[in-house]
């Protein structure tokens, strides 16, 4: 197999051929060769059947190739002649070979035609070893001859490259696919993508698919040309104002443009590092412009100190790389206040070091003044020193220049929940607005949580809600956290002291426990009052204890009230004692039932009727009315109350045989 070539001889001039024209770059594989073959570029490899090759070969001949082990001969054409129009005639040029051609000698245009059978498909790719600039140029040829006949499947193709070989595309416009052309024609392309390229390359690219039959010769290239049309080669100088410089300055960078840039074109200051070196250059400054001019630059905060630092201006469109300004430039480090920058802090959040909030990397020895101009101290204090305008000032020894920054304090006010407490309700109070059991003036913009579910109507209703702990919390604005006050609520459960009730205790009874007598569940552990209402036990003793109201009070403590009931208490002769009576006559008192109305019992051994009347405490009479009895029987007879207060009665009733009366409590 024939090696590559690949010498990387530039062929590239700028000679002007006809008027209006510039020849950037030319190629005729006789002086030299700038194309390097058998790449691995645009899906190509090195192939076992092609190969790219540079000679003066024309002459075919006869060979053969073994498959599978037997020689089968092949002819291969000869190389069509070069016309006139391709200098020097019948010289070098470049084009694909057949490997099994060459193993027999046979040198020039060639190929062997993929039939899937004895020989593989294979792609095939040579291209520009150097970049060619047509900065300046808006409308550029490139130009070649060739021929190829081949096949539909068996061809040549053309690519471009705008980056350096990094990609590459596919011209397609005017011709596609090269084949058919068994002798020497000439090729002009012109899009509009190769002007103002400063890394423009082509390549050529043999395609050999699998298909029917072919012909040689296969893909041969001559007398390689780009040429620009009008125009010249855009230059950039520059110069700068002052070659002692420091970082964090400022200078002017003058340029000087040649050529034709497009409207919107930015020139751009670039610095070098400390030793002239623009493989990293640092953007110092920029200008839109289309024509020469002066760029304002700034030096870098912490560009390291060096004397071989070099300035060059750039262009975007069209892309453009001028020459450094010639001379070095020496850079020193001045000490750097930082970065002006704003920063948001919460009142009454503590001390803060107001170097540490400066940006950009300030270095320490400064002056710091307030916003009155005052000098102050490096530290600020949220709680007392106001918001505003703080500036770090530090002086530096020339060329450089003092060095300032601002940092922009905004002070926040803080969320503030309130204080906290704990509270006790009473199981049957009214809903409570949660915000009433805060205190220490807290912001109305927070919301309950019980403990992380949020309360959104904001009440407390002992019917409904539980027992616990609540949180209030306020969101913070900025740099301020949230605030949060917490809220124990108790609930109390009311007291129940039942339902007020009529107790009759027989004369000689033993002591009874009033609090039996009581309906409803009431609450144990309650106190009594006497008719006096001095304390007395839960007993009553008939035998030293008087008739009247006896009060049961369950009192839970505050936010709850105490609650009461009431016993009336009437002591009862029952059968044994009368009351101003007479044998004929048995009068009972059956006691007060739950509408507030009283019933006795009359028994008159001989009399139809009976007059009823009730009297007071001072013995007024305050109602009487005639009732049927029935003689010798029991008759039951309910006293509506009416207006009747609490208190103690005696009821008188007066038969045909006598009087008889008997007391009575009425309970309201």
């Amino acid at each position: 197999m024939i090696r590559p070539y690949a010498l990387l001889l530039s062929a590239t001039c700028l000679v002007s051929s006809t008027v209006g024209q510039t020849t950037l770059y030319t190629e005729d594989f006789d002086g030299g060769n700038t194309f390097t073959l058998n790449t691995n570029d645009a899906g190509s490899g090195i192939s076992t059947w092609n190969t790219w090759v540079v000679n003066n070969s024309y002459n075919g001949g006869n060979g053969d190739v073994i498959c599978l082990g037997f020689p089968f001969p092949y002819t291969i054409v000869s190389t069509s002649g070069q016309p006139a129009g391709i200098q020097p005639q019948n010289g070098n040029y470049l084009h694909t070979a057949s490997t099994e051609g060459i193993a027999d000698g046979i040198t020039c245009c060639s190929f062997g035609a993929a039939d899937g059978f004895c020989i593989t498909a294979d792609q095939t790719f040579s291209r520009m070893t150097n970049d060619v600039s047509t900065v300046g140029f808006a409308n550029v040829d490139f130009k070649f001859w060739w021929l190829c006949s081949g096949s539909t499947t068996h061809y040549g193709q053309v690519f471009y490259s705008t980056n350096g070989g990094g990609s590459w595309t596919l011209i397609s416009t005017p011709i596609s696919n090269y084949q058919g052309q068994s002798s020497w024609t000439q090729q002009t392309i012109t899009l509009p993508d190769f002007g103002n390229q400063s890394t423009l390359r082509f390549g050529f690219k043999f395609v050999n698919s699998i298909g029917g039959s072919a012909l040689d010769p296969g893909f041969g290239i001559d007398n390689v040309e780009i040429i620009g049309q009008g125009g010249v080669v855009n230059s950039i100088t520059t110069q700068v104002s002052s070659l002692t410089l420091c970082d964090g300055t400022t200078l002017t960078v003058d340029y000087a443009a040649t050529g034709a840039y497009t409207p919107g074109n930015v020139f751009t200051a670039q610095l070098s590092d400390a030793l002239g070196n623009f493989a990293a250059p640092v953007n110092i400054g920029s200008l839109v412009s289309t024509a020469s001019g002066s760029i304002a630059c700034s030096i870098p905060n912490g560009t390291v100190v060096g004397a071989g630092y070099r300035i060059r201006v750039v262009s975007s469109t069209p892309p453009t790389t001028g020459s450094d300004n010639g001379t070095n430039i020496t850079i020193n480090n001045g000490a750097s206040a930082g970065a002006d920058t704003p920063v948001s802090i919460c009142k009454d959040s503590g001390i803060y070091t107001l170097l540490s909030l400066l940006g950009g990397n300030p270095d320490a020895g400064g002056t710091w003044t307030n916003p009155n101009n005052q000098v102050v101290s490096g530290s600020f204090d949220s709680a007392g020193q106001p918001g505003g305008n703080y500036t770090y000032a530090i002086s530096n020894p020339p060329p450089c220049s003092p060095s300032m920054a601002v940092l922009s304090i905004t002070l926040v006010d803080p969320a503030n929940a309130g204080v906290g407490s704990t509270e006790l309700i009473c199981s049957t109070s009214q809903p409570v607005p949660m915000f009433s059991y805060l205190t220490g003036s807290p912001d109305a913009t927070g919301y309950w949580l019980n403990p992380s579910e949020l309360v959104t109507d904001q009440l407390f209703d002992p019917q409904v809600d539980a027992p616990g702990l609540y949180a209030y919390v306020v969101p913070g604005i900025g740099p301020c956290p949230n605030d949060t006050a917490f809220v124990e609520v108790q609930i109390v459960t009311e007291g129940d002291a039942g339902t007020s009730a009529t107790a009759v205790v027989c004369v000689n009874d033993p002591p009874v426990d009033l609090f039996n007598y009581l309906g409803g569940s009431p609450d144990a552990g309650g106190t009594w009052t006497d008719p006096n209402n001095q304390p007395h036990s839960n007993f009553f003793d008939e035998s030293i204890d008087v008739e009247g109201l006896y009060t049961y009070t369950v009192d839970p403590g505050a936010p709850c009230v105490a609650v009461s009931a009431s016993v009336a208490v009437v002591v009862d002769p029952c059968g044994s004692v009368l009351e101003n009576g007479a044998d004929a006559v048995q009068f009972t008192w059956l006691g007060q039932l739950a509408d507030g109305s009283h019933v006795f019992n009359i028994v008159a051994r001989d009399c139809a009727s009976a007059r009823l009347s009730v009297l007071g405490s001072d013995g007024r009479s305050i109602s009487d009315r005639q009732v049927v009895v029935v003689p010798n029987a029991g008759t039951t007879v309910r006293m509506e109350p009416g207006a009747l207060a609490a208190g103690t009665y005696l009821m008188r009733v007066e038969l045909c045989s006598g009087v008889s009366a008997r007391t009575f409590v009425h309970v309201r």
